[in-house]
């Protein structure tokens, strides 16, 4: 295992590459990207912002990192996601754009009054994916808290406090443990088949739990060979949390290093930058050292605001 400062900065950097990749043509369609597939940086699209440009993957995966560092506290990252979304912190230029709708009714809820815990949605329509681009710190944190890690108990009730900031379904809380137990899973050992068995240890786990084991069919294929012999054109890219980790899962383990497996990411449009972002996320740790590609690394903006995130996150006891 590679050190934690090497490991977390290259992670936060990865979010940041596979989301500012995927921000241009986050709402174009599979047949347009495959005639032309991105490969490197674009701008503008239809957000019209510069090349290198990263969104709100990004900007909340920095976020719970600042507020991680100060330990486990939902009241403060709930008033840091306020301040990304009401003033642009944690953001390349100070705006903030590409909020998810059930992301944003939670901060809503948080700023007339609402317990952080209360705040996210929990009906069949709020599994997006807002909860999962945020994890990446997470992991990290419970690592540092938990030297022995394993999913148990205590785990999975710091991933349902996490999740039901912003997305409180049953289903989103499920997708969130699986994504948490994947991330840490490689940071551990960094191999394709402990990542699949990391996904059955969470399904296991809340298939005894009544208010959670009517959800665990949707996440079947995931740790399912036929899933991963499909074509690209089978795998649905959309912005629902289960389609959402059905893609990454499908690009990591159709690929044998980590810049094809963004690229793939990218290339599937729809909800490209948060589907590469983790992607790119994980990639970076299954094969971690990756050496990124100078046309993506070097146009990618705000990398100030990240280093120095996570420069004082590894000042901490947290990280």
């Amino acid at each position: 295992m590679y050190s934690t400062s090497y490991l977390l900065l290259q992670a936060t950097i990865a979010v940041a590459i596979g989301d500012a990749l995927g921000v241009p043509v986050q709402f174009s369609d599979r047949q347009t990207l495959l005639k032309n597939p991105i490969t490197q940086m674009t701008g503008y699209g239809d957000f019209n912002v510069p090349k290198g440009t990263w969104s709100d993957d990004t900007s909340l995966t920095l976020a719970t990192l600042a507020s991680l560092s100060n330990g486990f506290n939902l009241n403060d990252m709930m008033m840091r996601y306020r301040q990304w979304y009401d003033f642009g912190d944690y953001t390349p230029f100070g705006e903030s754009f590409d909020i998810g709708e059930t992301t944003k009714n939670a901060i809503e809820r948080y700023k007339h009054g609402v317990p952080p815990e209360k705040c996210g949605g929990d009906q069949e329509y709020d599994n997006g994916n807002g909860t999962l681009m945020r994890v990446m710190p997470l992991a990290f944190y419970l690592l540092s808290q938990f030297p022995t890690y394993k999913f148990n108990q205590q785990v999975a009730k710091i991933c349902e406090q996490f999740s039901s900031l912003t997305h409180r379904h049953p289903r989103s809380i499920i997708a969130t443990a699986v994504l948490v137990n994947v991330t840490t899973t490689v940071i551990l050992s960094p191999n394709k088949y402990a990542m699949l068995k990391s996904i059955r240890e969470v399904l296991d786990y809340y298939e005894n739990i009544p208010v959670f084991n009517e959800e665990i069919k949707y996440f079947d294929q995931m740790d399912n060979p036929t899933h991963y012999r499909k074509q690209s054109a089978e795998v649905q890219s959309s912005g629902y949390i289960i389609d959402t980790l059905n893609s990454v899962f499908w690009c990591l383990m159709n690929s044998e290093k980590y810049v094809s497996a963004v690229k793939k990411a990218v290339n599937l449009g729809n909800d490209a930058d948060t589907i590469a972002s983790i992607t790119s996320m994980l990639g970076s740790l299954l094969y971690a050292p990756v050496s990124f590609p100078p046309e993506w690394i070097e146009p990618l903006r705000g990398r100030i605001h990240i280093n120095w995130n996570v420069a004082m996150a590894l000042q901490t006891p947290y990280f």
